[in-house]
């Protein structure tokens, strides 16, 4: 089968809700995230320092993050912490905290995320 034919139906599979294959016979897939970039966390963290600090556990509007995945507590909710938790609450928000899934990419959130690991 000729290249334009597997592009021509692929794209018509992908139109109408199919899974589309690659060339090579793989099953073409969501992209996942990179990895978290920390240092690029780190800049976006001056939006969540409004209101969170990455210095201290002290509670100012949020709870202080620093040590935040040395603990075994979310501060304000009190779910275990792990990636996926943290990762829901900057989507979601709750407890008072807005949602930011519509403000950040997934990306933005792993990045957040790896730098949040840091403090």
């Amino acid at each position: 089968m000729s290249s334009k034919k597997i592009i021509a139906i692929s794209f018509l599979c992908a139109a109408f809700g199919f899974v589309a294959f690659a060339p090579n016979g793989s099953a073409a897939q969501t992209k996942k995230p990179a990895a978290g970039d920390a240092s690029r966390g780190k800049e976006l963290f001056s939006t969540c320092s409004q209101c969170h600090s990455a210095t201290t556990k002290d509670a100012g509007v949020g709870p202080g993050l620093k040590g935040l995945f040395k603990g075994k507590k979310m501060p304000a909710t009190n779910r275990p912490v792990s990636t996926a938790v943290v990762t829901s609450q900057i989507k979601k928000g709750g407890n008072g905290m807005p949602g930011f899934a519509s403000k950040y990419s997934a990306q933005d959130i792993s990045d957040l995320v790896a730098y949040l690991k840091t403090l």
